[in-house]
């Protein structure tokens, strides 16, 4: 097997900045499509006539199938190049709009959604691989951390701006889909258009070794507990944002008296939380050269935000605000985490072990609201009642604050301090290196 280290990618190549611009879109885009179906759970349950556990199965069913794909994602990504994958990965997400925005029953909506979930599943995994091949190594922390922020914009779209354009424009949901997944293809036609697996350009030095069998590389990822434990740390951590900012949010803030757009506007703010803590905390610990505080830092944080949004009735949208804000800063541990479990594990199965992280995360954001909507539709039909009020929602969304005290224990008594270094890394030599050749005189003879 043959290992190609990239020594010096260009400088910030231009070229370099437009495929990122892209990439980041399609990761936000991607994002986006996550979400948007807690914010229209309004016009979205009757339209289709769903109960409870219906939606709940709809927006699950989207982290099932990006989830179920974090591992798979690479090998493809390394059998068929990233360009190939992006173009099919935008055209999937796109198609699957239309079809979600076509759709009148739970098929159809499900399986649309289980699309958008296998297209999205490449996105941030092409974004990384393309950030690595077209940028210098010095970039990559930065890059991966504004592409998070790029990435998160989605989600912030699709809270309070996206039903303040309902408003305005008078649209339909199923209309302003459509427009989605127009923005989809023309998207795609720019992956088609500009994007390039990696420049031509770049220095490598080629590392000729053995191919370990993929046995013992899952064997290693098996026995690795510290993968493990992080990987469980990253879900506990960041599946109450999922719940709250794409499946019972906005509606659960509307059982507490708010429109739907102040609502909406609130969920937004958690996920402008998420976006800034993701670059905010993963600079501190890069600064400080430490993982371990800033990882307990969140699950506290979680902990007394998910405790206040549930037990303590607010009126002001400000105030919500800014503990909706709080619970962003904390969903954002989980990148932190991701630098975590990349120093933990050997350079063999960092991949593999990211996927891991990104797997664990999805399947609790499928299976956990699945569980919270089963318990609003028990706790409802407890009373004999259609509707849903605030104490439903809450006897769902208890599991809020359960996750991040696992978290918190986890992060205080079971994760190691890396202090930001590598478990191994390759020494890379430098290629610009031409040492002076020594300089042979020859006297002519006498």
């Amino acid at each position: 097997m043959q290992t190609s280290l990239n020594h010096e990618s260009p400088s910030f190549h231009f070229f370099g900045v437009i495929i990122f611009i892209i990439a980041s879109l399609f990761f936000l885009y991607e994002f986006f499509l996550r979400v948007f179906v807690g914010t229209l759970a309004h016009q979205i349950i009757p339209d289709l006539h769903l109960s409870p556990q219906h939606f709940a199965l709809i927006g699950s069913a989207y982290y099932l199938a990006y989830g179920l794909m974090q591992v798979p994602v690479g090998i493809l990504v390394d059998r068929f190049g990233v360009k190939k994958i992006m173009v099919f990965a935008s055209l999937t997400c796109a198609s699957s709009v239309f079809l979600f925005a076509f759709s009148t029953n739970l098929f159809f909506a499900l399986l649309s959604r289980l699309l958008m979930g296998f297209g999205s599943s490449f996105a941030f995994i092409c974004l990384l691989i393309l950030v690595s091949s077209w940028f210098q190594r010095r970039y990559f922390a930065f890059l991966a951390g504004l592409s998070q922020f790029v990435g998160t914009m989605g989600p912030f779209l699709a809270g309070g701006p996206l039903v303040h354009l309902l408003l305005k424009s008078h649209l339909h949901w199923r209309s302003m889909l459509n427009q989605v997944g127009v923005f989809g293809l023309i998207l795609t036609l720019c992956i088609l258009v500009f994007v390039k697996n990696k420049p031509r350009d770049v220095n490598k030095i080629v590392i000729l070794k053995r191919k370990i069998p993929l046995s013992l590389l899952i064997r290693q990822l098996l026995t690795n507990t510290q993968a493990w434990t992080i990987a469980f740390y990253s879900a506990t951590v960041y599946v109450s944002i999922a719940l709250l900012g794409a499946f019972w949010g906005t509606a659960y803030l509307e059982s507490r008296g708010f429109m739907q757009v102040y609502a909406a506007s609130i969920i937004s703010a958690a996920w402008f939380g998420y976006a800034l803590g993701c670059i905010v905390l993963s600079l501190i610990s890069d600064i400080t050269l430490k993982r371990k505080p800033y990882l307990i830092l969140s699950a506290a944080i979680g902990l007394i935000a998910t405790l206040w949004i549930i037990y303590v009735p607010l009126h002001s949208k400000t105030l919500y605000g800014l503990i909706f804000f709080s619970l962003g800063v904390a969903a954002s541990g989980q990148n932190v985490a991701f630098a975590t479990i990349a120093e933990h594990v050997g350079i063999s199965i960092k991949a593999t072990a990211l996927g891991l992280n990104n797997a664990l995360i999805t399947l609790f954001n499928a299976f956990v609201p699945l569980m919270v909507g089963v318990i609003v539709s028990l706790s409802a039909s407890k009373h004999h009642r259609i509707d849903l009020l605030t104490h439903d929602y809450i006897q769902g969304l208890i599991i809020m604050p359960i996750m991040y005290f696992m978290a918190l224990i986890i992060s205080c008594f079971f994760i190691q301090e890396t202090f930001c270094k590598l478990k191994k890394e390759n020494i890379v030599l430098n290629t610009d290196y031409h040492p002076v050749k020594p300089v042979v005189r020859y006297d002519e003879a006498s």
